[in-house]
């Protein structure tokens, strides 16, 4: 025994040396603002230090992530960067991520924390050049980690703060030239064009640009584009004209929409807006939008007069808001189809389900005509809102086929991703540990109510010998009584059965292959996020052949790209194990 002691607690600088272990690491970089690079921030600035002090301390650099984006972000809008967290999660060989300050991670200290821990939970730490060296098992790691993420947080409020101020300061100035008010970037409406201005230069000898919006007086089908939005709103939206009319009517025309070449109805809902018609008739208008991208209230509108030449007068624009406000929102009248909001029970609604032909959204479509389409169905958002301008006759694909052949495809991975075994040891562990919390707090009022009884025949038995203060006795006998009474109701409800309950492995098997079933009870926002947390996209190709019949759905091509196997449901196949896509016909 005594040698095998030896053997296991020998030392390795005994003779022998034990090379450490190189730690494998990525690299993240990020920038949100031209300042930034200004002020030596840049990404490749950011992983040229990184790649110092990786070297410095023999770390190796797998692979470099990087992204010009806010981290205020939301996590969709944060591609590379999710990218890279889901890599590192489920890399066993990665053990770190090295950046140049924590702020260029997360500057919001919530999700820095989750996100930390959860990092830190996969046996991956990150490593930040500028930041102090934390201890987060420590208590006083506890303490400079909420200290330094908080910082972070509050400075980069404190931009956003005078950001905004800036903004609401800039669009109030008029150029000292022209007469118009500056603009704070951002697309101009249909019908104008954005006019760059030098108006002097900032530190470093760099131009200081401003905008202002002009006319648009490219020719376009004959006119000016200014000429062609002044008579869609003027001579089309004031007189009534339907948004599918004012569609119909610029497509016919050959104008080309602001973002691509034909129209759609909800471009001209937007161009109708309150707030755009205040800008056709020469207002500056700012914040009205606001996080998320939601409507503020018009109180919390800044208004500006006369901020660029108008191409409609206020009579003109409040006219087109009268004649907007009293009509109902109408349904497509030639096809009888209804659309269906991002809310809907189209589960792949919303972008995850996209056109193969023009790139657009398949939508929620269901037909009330009867003639031979009657039910749900999925179509290319082109012959939806666009007249099948741009992508051809309108394919329609039924909602229950098309889903189903996705709910199969993500129970089939589902029964490859979960381990029941695992699953049922861990709630075992879990009941075990509750059921000896339990009955150890039963054994506990066990005992107080053993005392209790004691204290009360003491007492009891102190005023039969004659005790003398027996209105005290009284007084303590009755709150012992009150506190018997009180532990008996606990321990009344602290019975429990003597064997400690066990999860039946089988019942879990069974829950396992059932598993499509929970879109049945699920409601339609947890119906979409269930299956967005496997499937990346689907994608659709329609037939190319003619078949003899209009939008005939039969020989269309459907893929469905299901994401790789998320780190905590690997099975022994080692993690970020990917599924090839899925490929039927409808």
């Amino acid at each position: 025994m005594s040698g095998l002691l030896d053997s296991i607690l020998k030392s390795p600088g005994d003779g022998e040396h034990v090379p450490e272990k190189q730690v494998k690491a990525y690299a993240w970089a990020r920038v949100s603002t031209e300042m930034q690079e200004e002020k030596g921030l840049s990404m490749p600035e950011q992983l040229r230090e990184i790649r110092v002090y990786a070297e410095k301390h023999g770390i190796e650099i797998v692979a470099e992530y990087s992204e010009a984006a806010s981290a205020f972000q939301k996590k969709s809008k944060r591609v590379e960067f999710e990218r890279m967290v889901e890599a590192a999660k489920s890399n066993r060989e990665i053990s770190a991520i090295l950046v140049h300050d924590l702020s260029r991670f997360s500057r919001d200290s919530v999700d820095a924390q989750v996100l930390l821990r959860d990092l830190g939970a996969a046996g991956v730490r990150v490593i930040s050049l500028s930041d102090p060296n934390i201890d987060r098992e420590s208590v006083a790691g506890v303490y400079m980690e909420h200290i330094l993420l908080a910082k972070n947080e509050a400075y980069s409020r404190e931009i956003a703060f005078h950001t905004r101020k800036g903004c609401r300061a800039n669009i109030q100035t008029r150029d000292p030239e022209t007469g118009w008010c500056y603009k704070n970037g951002g697309q101009p409406l249909w019908g104008y064009r954005s006019e760059r201005l030098q108006r002097g230069e900032v530190k470093r000898g760099r131009p200081l640009i401003k905008s202002i919006w002009v006319l648009d007086d490219r020719i376009v089908a004959g006119k000016p584009v200014h000429e062609w939005a002044r008579y869609c709103l003027v001579e089309l939206a004031a007189k009534g004209a339907t948004l599918d009319e004012i569609r119909d009517f610029c497509n016919g025309k050959g104008i080309p929409a602001p973002r691509q070449e034909y129209w759609g109805s909800t471009t001209w809902h937007s161009l109708l807006h309150p707030n755009s018609l205040l800008q056709y008739a020469g207002y500056g208008v700012w914040n009205v939008r606001g996080k998320k991208q939601r409507m503020n209230p018009p109180s919390e509108w800044t208004v500006v007069e006369n901020a660029h030449e108008a191409l409609i007068t206020e009579d003109e624009a409040r006219k087109i808001m009268e004649i907007r406000s009293q009509r109902q929102p109408a349904l497509p009248q030639h096809s009888g189809a209804r659309a269906r909001s991002k809310g809907s029970r189209y589960v792949l609604s919303g972008g995850l389900f996209r056109c193969g032909t023009c790139g657009s959204n398949m939508a929620g479509f269901t037909s009330t005509n009867g003639r031979g389409r009657k039910g749900d169905y999925y179509v290319c958002g082109s012959a939806q809102y666009r007249r099948s301008l741009g992508c051809g006759p309108g394919v329609y694909l039924e909602k229950n086929l098309i889903e189903q052949a996705v709910l199969d495809g993500i129970a089939q991975r589902f029964e490859e991703w979960s381990d029941p075994d695992r699953f049922t040891r861990l709630v075992d562990e879990a009941l075990a540990e509750l059921h000896e919390r339990h009955t150890g707090v039963s054994a506990e009022i066990a005992r107080q109510l053993t005392d209790t009884n004691a204290k009360i025949r003491n007492l009891r038995s102190a005023i039969e010998q004659g005790y003398s203060d027996v209105g005290w006795a009284n007084t303590r006998l009755s709150e012992l009584n009150s506190e018997r009474a009180t532990l008996a109701s606990r321990q009344a409800e602290c019975v429990c059965a003597t064997a400690r309950p066990k999860l039946d492995l089988s019942a879990v098997r069974a829950y396992q292959r059932r598993f499509s079933d929970l879109l049945q009870y699920a409601t339609n926002e947890e119906g979409r996020r269930l299956v967005r947390c496997f499937v990346d996209s689907v994608d659709l190709r329609p037939a190319v052949e003619d078949t003899g019949k209009a939008n005939e759905p039969a020989a269309h091509e459907i893929t469905i790209n299901f994401k790789a196997v998320p780190a905590q449901f690997v099975k022994g196949m080692g993690a970020g194990v990917g599924f090839e896509p899925t490929t039927f016909g409808l």
